[in-house]
């Protein structure tokens, strides 16, 4: 009987799988990653030589701008809308009247959390960085990226470590009063050695600390749409709270969600396509706090 019972199962999915849309993202990619985490993020790497972060001083108070799920590829397909950047660019230029200022003036760098190519390909990489990445290094604004999911499809690593800033998915850097890490959890997992490497950094590293990846821990008990290894997924947290984390920010669910780790609260940011979301992470770095709001455009 259950022969019978995952013999229709399989007749009902099989038209999916090889269906054009789903051959899109490459059917081998689907069921084995060929790129796998502990090839791709070997070391965490220390980035010191940004100059937009190397400009920050220790009395300084500035923006960063947060914005993931960009999905290049997956607009106008009925679940996504139009592409709006440039109605995201205006608001970004709006004049406060307060402060005399835009977000584009007092923004120091960008962060994207990941799925920036719908299926993995390099047009849709490209397209993401004419579009809004050389939108902002123009202006002299760093884009620092998280790999996501949806950027490994069709093989897609080499192609994404090539083209997008820093080429790393696993690293940090520090301004006066933080440490910025960034980490590779487009596999669903950091892994072991991923893991190992960012405990043994974190436990020797005093700052206060703000983490970056793609896919959440938690998302206010999301059942699919986190990391699924819970005792992995523990062990991140105990290690982010021991070490003085802040601010754990994530994206991946294309919603807001907040969860508050009583040491450290995670931030989980609506897409940029299909929400039109993105957050501003106020960062004063004399008195150590960081403000974190999302906005829509």
């Amino acid at each position: 009987m259950k022969t019978k019972k995952y013999f229709f199962l399989i007749l009902l999915i099989l038209p999916m799988f090889f269906s054009c849309k789903f051959l899109d993202y490459d059917l081998t990619e689907a069921f084995h990653r060929l790129m796998k985490v502990e090839l791709r993020a070997q070391g965490i790497e220390f980035i010191t030589t940004n100059a937009a972060v190397n400009s920050i001083g220790a009395e300084d108070e500035y923006d960063v701008l947060i914005i993931t799920d960009i999905h290049f590829g997956n607009e106008n397909k009925g679940i996504n809308g139009p592409r709006r950047e440039d109605e995201w660019f205006a608001k970004l230029n709006t004049v406060n009247t307060q402060t005399g200022k835009s977000l584009m003036d007092t923004t120091k760098f960008v962060i994207c959390l990941g799925d920036i190519a719908e299926h993995g390909l390099e047009s849709e990489t490209l397209a993401y960085k004419a579009a809004i990445v050389d939108v902002f290094e123009a202006k002299g604004i760093s884009v620092f990226n998280v790999v996501g999911n949806h950027d490994l499809y069709n093989s897609g690593w080499t192609q994404w470590s090539n083209n997008l800033y820093p080429g790393t998915s696993f690293y940090k850097f520090e301004t006066p009063s933080f440490s910025w890490y960034f980490l590779d959890s487009a596999s669903g997992t950091l892994g072991g050695f991923q893991y190992e490497e960012m405990d043994k950094t974190m436990s020797k590293d005093p700052k206060d600390k703000l983490v970056f990846t793609h896919i959440p821990l938690y998302a206010e008990n999301h059942q699919y749409f986190v990391m699924q290894n819970t005792d992995e997924r523990n062990k991140i947290i105990n290690t982010c709270a021991k070490y003085f984390t802040k601010k754990f920010v994530d994206g991946h669910t294309h919603v807001k969600r907040t969860s508050n780790f009583g040491k450290f609260t995670e931030h989980n940011i609506p897409g940029f396509l299909s929400k039109y979301g993105y957050a501003v992470l106020h960062v004063n770095e004399k008195n150590k706090i960081t403000e974190l709001n999302v906005h829509y455009y």
